[in-house]
């Protein structure tokens, strides 16, 4: 009886580990914050495809983690200042794996995202609306084919102008 039960102890937090470690929370991504250098990220993507950029440079302004298939799943970009890295400045996440507090992840849709979360100002982009949110540090860009607006459109966008089946392109979360 006492195996089962640290058993089940021991699957729990293993669970719930690999859960923190994909929680989009203000200014941090899992364990990953501005504090986190290059030599970090490549222990914590050990088993990860990565690409640096630019590729042979020893100062690295993006860092691309793939996923199984080949697809971008996050991309990391530095603060540089003076030629020397300073920091993480952001990270946009490609991948549906990686979930806010309040469950919104890039496979949420807009409608998801207003019931969940004040939206504080909403801009144009040439194939985006971006979405501000404050509470979290983030910007949520959806695709404008999903608006009917012509890519190059840079008219303000209003939030009853957003279909609630936008889907979500990337979210941008600032460690800044």
């Amino acid at each position: 009886m006492f195996r089962t039960i640290l058993g089940l102890a021991v699957i729990f937090l293993l669970v719930q580990c690999a859960e923190e470690s994909t929680v989009i929370k203000k200014k941090q991504l899992g364990d990953i914050s501005n504090i986190t250098t290059i030599e970090e990220l490549d222990k914590i993507f050990k088993n990860d495809s990565v690409q640096k950029l630019p590729e042979g440079e020893e100062l690295v302004r993006e860092y691309k983690v793939f996923d199984a298939m080949g697809t971008p799943s996050l991309v990391f970009v530095t603060r540089v200042e003076n030629d020397s890295l300073k920091a993480l400045e952001h990270v946009k996440i490609y991948s549906p794996e990686y979930t806010t507090e309040k469950g919104i992840s890039t496979a949420s849709n807009f409608e998801e995202i207003r019931g969940q979360y004040s939206i504080d100002d909403i801009e144009p982009s040439f194939s985006s609306a971006i979405l501000f949110i404050n509470e979290i540090n983030a910007t949520i860009s959806l695709d404008k084919k999903d608006l009917n607006i012509d890519e190059f459109d840079m008219r303000d966008i209003s939030e009853d102008q957003i279909p609630d089946q936008s889907s979500i392109l990337y979210i941008t979360l600032w460690f800044e």
